[in-house]
């Protein structure tokens, strides 16, 4: 019996230790405030990449918002681009904002489920 116990725990721990996971690719596209010229939209822009590559792991999750259900890990950003969108909400009135384009990925547990 203490031998099969043991052969128990062991196939436990065995599976645990196997246990798949997966990485994930993602992009997310995020937009800045309106500017009244485009020098302006592109610096908000890049500020916001600086921001987003402070973040601490737990915060980068929420502002890329991670939908997963097993636990994230290992968050990284591979590449980040900043182009320009021209907008008028009224006639004559032109604007600019940042489209700050973020692709990252992520490890998670392999649902096999």
């Amino acid at each position: 019996m203490k031998n099969f116990t043991i052969l128990v725990a062991t196939l436990l721990i065995s599976s645990s230790v196997f246990a798949s996971t997966q990485i994930i690719h993602s992009d997310k596209n995020f937009s800045t405030d309106a500017f009244t010229d485009k020098a302006s939209a592109y610096e908000a822009g890049f500020d916001y990449v600086d921001q987003l590559k402070q973040l601490p792991e737990n915060k980068l999750s929420h502002e890329l918002v991670l939908i997963s259900t097993t636990p994230t890990k290992d968050i990284k950003i591979n590449n980040t681009n900043v182009s320009i969108e021209e907008f008028a909400q009224t006639r004559g009135q032109i604007a600019y904002r940042a489209i700050v384009n973020v692709d990252y990925n992520y490890t998670t547990k392999k649902n096999d489920n």
